[in-house]
């Protein structure tokens, strides 16, 4: 009988707490929700913050390439044009001390073609 009645007691006083609950549940529940889209915008913008971090390490990288890549490619220019500098400077000369005539006597210096 005491164990019925303690039963009794923790369960009203249980019940009571669990209504309660319900009660201060349903009067919050808009509080409740925008607390939870807050929650959902925040972990939303942390992941756009962080793709965007993402993006632009990238980006750096990719600009850093194409600077070494240019860099390169001007250098590799320069000595194209370079070469080809010279060997225009060479077939200048040799256009100008070839003789086309065999064995010219005239031809400077000599070397009986």
């Amino acid at each position: 009988m005491q164990l019925d009645i303690i039963i009794s007691v923790l369960g009203s006083v249980g019940g009571l707490e669990a209504i309660k609950w319900g009660i201060q549940a349903w009067v919050n529940r808009k509080n409740n929700r925008r607390i939870d889209d807050a929650h959902a915008d925040q972990e939303e913008f942390n992941v756009l913050k962080d793709q965007i971090k993402f993006l632009q390490e990238d980006n750096m990288a990719k600009e850093q390439r194409f600077a070494e890549q240019t860099e390169r490619l001007r250098k590799t220019q320069d000595d194209l044009f370079s070469s080809r500098e010279e060997l225009a400077k060479t077939n200048l000369e040799l256009a100008l001390k070839r003789c086309e005539r065999k064995k010219c006597a005239d031809r400077q210096p000599q070397n009986g073609y």
